[in-house]
């Protein structure tokens, strides 16, 4: 059993490094020994000082993502996973005004550059790197048909 005071340094300790989501917080103060009641305690206490910020923590997430050439569909199992739910993010996303569409074929150009797509595995390979990097088959369809309608392109 950890003192609730330690596990309020703890806290402010990570939090003034980064922003977390209280799951991250929940889960770290709980590897430091918190009884239910102190993590109740300690998550309260940072929510209240504003130390702990969701939304905050939330739009950090976002706009890293996105400048790193993810999709909505990548965000939003990442999200899933902090215990985030898709109206939040929505609302995010909303207020920062993403536009998946550049967003998409900015990370297809960063990958490949003006290589020529020489035959239909690897338009498949391109396409399936677009996929996993989140982004929707519309999406990926608007970045393919920007290509073929780019001259000295094949596709």
């Amino acid at each position: 059993m950890a003192q609730l005071s330690e596990l309020k340094k703890n806290a402010l300790n990570w939090l003034s490094r980064r922003d977390y989501s209280e799951a991250q917080l929940s889960q770290k103060l709980r590897h430091k020994g918190a009884l239910p009641e102190q993590l109740a305690e300690v998550i309260n206490w940072c929510k209240a000082k504003q130390y702990l910020d969701e939304d905050r923590f939330l739009s950090m997430l976002v706009r890293n993502r996105a400048r790193q050439g993810y999709g909505y569909h990548y965000l939003l199992q990442e999200c899933r996973a902090q215990q985030i739910n898709a109206e939040q993010l929505n609302a995010c996303i909303a207020r920062l005004q993403l536009n998946w569409w550049a967003l998409a074929a900015a990370a297809y150009q960063k990958k490949y550059g003006d290589s020529p797509i020489t035959d239909f595995k690897e338009k498949t390979k391109r396409m399936a790197f677009l996929q996993r990097r989140g982004f929707s088959a519309e999406q990926i369809k608007a970045v393919f048909t920007e290509l073929t309608n780019q001259p000295n392109r094949t596709g």
